[in-house]
């Protein structure tokens, strides 16, 4: 049996919810239904499509799989699993993208919610924006923890871009919320696994990303720079059509890039999905 495992039920459910299931070895981490709700200023964006898997693909030791959502106003949800069983990383996330430039950049709300494992409790911090998993009921080392990586590492920090939002727990309940200006968003969490190495330092940082010698404005693509240990990643998210763009002196044209990064070496792709796949 593989260490770790994940997996999404899209087609038992509603179209508001997935069944997500993750697990290492034996032991689960999330089991149940993982929601949305995304709100235009006060108007719900609704489900007008049943969910539809868009890409499936396995390379250097990572699964990835992707399905999208249509929704009313003419957005489309795109929410996918990544699962890096080298490294022992999970990666959830949901994207909003709007089809069309709206003639005044309205408020996105945005709000996730997972279901943690009755087996588990959650360990919250004042200043820090991650959590951390511990076995409920006794003392013991963590065994997982979340970092919502389009959030200030610190809680105190002003917020990366024009994002804000927070990641709370509440009786079983992981809840991601964001509210961002513009025509799209992305909402990503990355699950650490390795129990092993949760005592080693940890951060993370969005990155500026270059198009045509100038910044990128947050609803056109975001990049993400993380530190876990020793080991350090890059996470790349297009959220508009095709272009060429620079993120710590890689190029890319693609729609999703989770690599892993070297100061002296670079950039090295683990898991690449271009546009149009």
């Amino acid at each position: 049996m593989k260490k770790l495992s994940a997996s999404i039920d899209f087609k038992s459910q509603s179209n508001r919810a997935v069944l997500l299931t993750v697990a290492v070895r034996k032991e689960i981490i999330l089991s149940g239904l993982w929601t949305f709700d995304i709100r235009l200023g006060k108007k719900p964006l609704l489900p007008e499509s049943k969910w539809k898997k868009i890409c499936e693909h396995t390379e250097k030791g990572c699964d990835y799989t992707e399905i999208e959502l249509h929704l009313t106003g003419d957005y489309r949800l795109q929410r996918s699993l990544l699962l890096n069983h080298k490294d022992k990383l999970l990666l959830l996330t949901d994207t909003l993208l709007g089809d069309e430039e709206p003639t005044a950049k309205a408020l996105l709300s945005y709000q996730a919610d997972f279901s943690l494992s009755p087996k588990l409790r959650a360990k919250t911090f004042t200043e820090a924006a991650e959590i951390e998993f511990r076995p409920a009921g006794q003392p013991g080392a963590p065994v997982a923890r979340v970092m919502p990586l389009a959030l200030p590492e610190w809680k105190a920090a002003t917020p990366a871009g024009l994002v804000g939002g927070t990641l709370t727990e509440s009786e079983g309940r992981l809840t991601l919320q964001h509210t961002t200006p513009g025509r799209s968003l992305f909402a990503p969490l990355l699950f650490d696994l390795d129990a092993d190495r949760l005592n080693k330092r940890y951060t993370w940082r969005q990155l500026s990303i270059g198009e045509n010698m100038q910044r990128a404005w947050e609803d056109q693509a975001v990049g993400y720079r993380i530190q876990i240990g020793q080991k350090q990643f890059l996470l790349y998210r297009s959220l508009t059509p095709q272009a060429i763009r620079t993120v710590l002196g890689h190029n890319l044209m693609d729609d999703f890039c989770f690599a892993r990064f070297d100061p002296e070496t670079g950039v090295e792709p683990l898991m690449v999905v271009e546009l149009g796949e």
